[in-house]
């Protein structure tokens, strides 16, 4: 086993490492290697998830003696990389291609962290947030250096996409996304649970209510978890095994309904559907209308009028 140095109570700058009594480095951001982010500020203030970084890999890398303090999600998004990795056990070698997903756990140090990379794209994501992560979401988190999950990879582009997006589907989306990440982390690579509970028709009935009630943004998923009685982590599983479906999905095949009753028994501009379905923009109403529909909203409005 790597030796895991104490935790400090020292000040962090972010993007910035300290020096640690024991001769290692804590490094407490997703930027590990300096590397340039593909986000810009501005389309990262709107996120309301899991800290996500999307980096051009640097063509080299080499590391020494550190102490990643986060527990980290990181994937290869494109290109090729060879890695190679000593958490105390010996040097282990990894040849990577698009897909590969390695697990840190925030506990283990760090001997040797070595990359050679082409044409490379990284995703990092922090999964130890305490804005977003429950407690029991990381509960016996293992760390493993090269798994495949192509379900994860999903969420991790589809997490990517909307930041650089500019978040148009809303922090329930967001949160959505994370909560996930974090589901499928634990089941794959977490400590073993038995599922309890389930959803009463009353507990639906008041999550319905809040979705109607359409306040700005629209509802988060702490405030539905809330209706519910759950944490953020309990909810998100009980509501799928209860509708088949997650709450942002839930939530957006609501607004669509209520779209189209829009747009066939009125006479408002597109634009203002959109708004009052909750929906960022026209072109955010539109596209998510004709994945659902299978038509476009003018065409909709046509035929309930022919």
């Amino acid at each position: 086993m790597g030796r895991v140095p104490k935790p400090l109570a020292i000040p962090h700058r972010a993007g910035s490492e300290t020096d640690l009594n024991d001769g290692y480095s804590r490094v407490e951001t997703l930027n590990v290697h300096s590397e340039r982010s593909r986000l810009t500020p501005q389309q990262r203030a709107g996120w309301r998830g899991l800290p996500v970084e999307w980096f051009d890999a640097a063509p080299t890398v080499r590391h020494r003696n550190f102490f990643m303090a986060l527990p980290v999600l990181a994937m290869l998004d494109a290109g090729e990389a060879q890695a190679r990795f000593d958490f105390g056990g010996g040097v282990q070698s990894f040849e990577m291609r698009p897909g590969a997903l390695r697990v840190f756990d925030g506990r283990h140090a760090c001997r040797l962290n070595e990359w050679s990379c082409r044409s490379a794209r990284r995703i990092m994501v922090e999964l130890g947030a305490p804005h977003v992560t429950d407690a029991e979401a990381l509960g016996g988190l293992r760390q493993d250096l090269d798994f495949r999950d192509d379900e994860l990879a999903g969420l991790l582009r589809a997490m990517v996409r909307e930041v650089a997006e500019g978040c148009p589907h809303g922090a329930l989306f967001a949160e959505s996304l994370s909560a996930s990440v974090l589901l499928r982390l634990q089941q794959t690579h977490g400590r073993a649970r038995r599922e309890r509970g389930a959803l009463t028709a009353a507990q639906l009935r008041r999550v319905d209510e809040l979705i109607a009630e359409g306040s700005l943004g629209g509802p988060t998923l702490a405030a539905l978890a809330d209706a519910a009685g759950y944490s953020k982590a309990q909810f998100v599983r009980l509501f799928r095994r209860a509708t088949g479906t997650s709450p942002h999905r839930y939530v957006l095949q609501h607004r669509l309904h209520h779209a189209r009753r829009l747009i066939v028994e009125s006479g408002m501009p597109l634009a203002e559907v959109a708004s009052a379905a909750g929906f960022a923009s026209q072109s955010h109403l539109c596209s998510a209308f004709v994945r659902h529909f299978g038509e476009t909203p003018g065409n909709a409005r046509r035929a309930a009028r022919s």
